[in-house]
């Protein structure tokens, strides 16, 4: 498996991906949209030519970094491939002085228990966030200072 930086010329993939992996639905503007203002921080793994997972994120004002998302086809979760994502975004955010990390995710998915093994707290809801009128967790992570310039986070391929 490898892991990329996002290609446009890979977005049709990614949608047929994302369709068969999300129970939200986005249109192929907002992933240019994403990818343009931060290439670095749109990532994508494969297994041979077939895209099975991808990380998105968008720096923020105040040292923040927001994931906008994380989603592996589910014969590759539990494999530790979403921690390695979630870490090689999170050092790529370093060199813009990024502190903490900030999420959504589905009130109703086993997800959370992922991200609080990843340090992260839940610290707020969003009623009705998502287009099915699930509520959204939010969830953020501090990062501590001595871990971002000596972080193990694999480099991209």
């Amino acid at each position: 498996m490898k892991i990329t930086k996002f290609r446009t010329d890979e977005l049709d993939d990614l949608m047929i991906f994302l369709d068969s992996n999300l129970e939200e639905n986005y249109e192929k503007k907002v992933f240019l949209n994403i990818r343009q203002r931060w290439p670095e921080g749109f990532l994508i793994i494969k297994n041979k030519e077939t895209i099975v997972g991808t990380c998105c994120g968008a720096i923020l004002p105040n040292e923040k970094l927001r994931i906008l998302i994380l989603v592996l086809h589910e014969d590759y979760q539990g494999k530790g491939i979403g921690k390695q994502l979630m870490n090689l975004i999170i050092k790529e955010s370093i060199i813009f002085g990024v502190k903490k990390v900030t999420l959504e995710a589905r009130k109703d998915s086993k997800v959370i228990t992922f991200y609080r093994k990843l340090g992260f707290s839940s610290v707020d809801v969003l009623p009705c966030y998502y287009q099915d009128g699930c509520d959204g967790i939010v969830m953020e992570k501090h990062l501590k200072t001595e871990n971002l310039s000596t972080s193990n986070a694999p480099s991209l391929l």
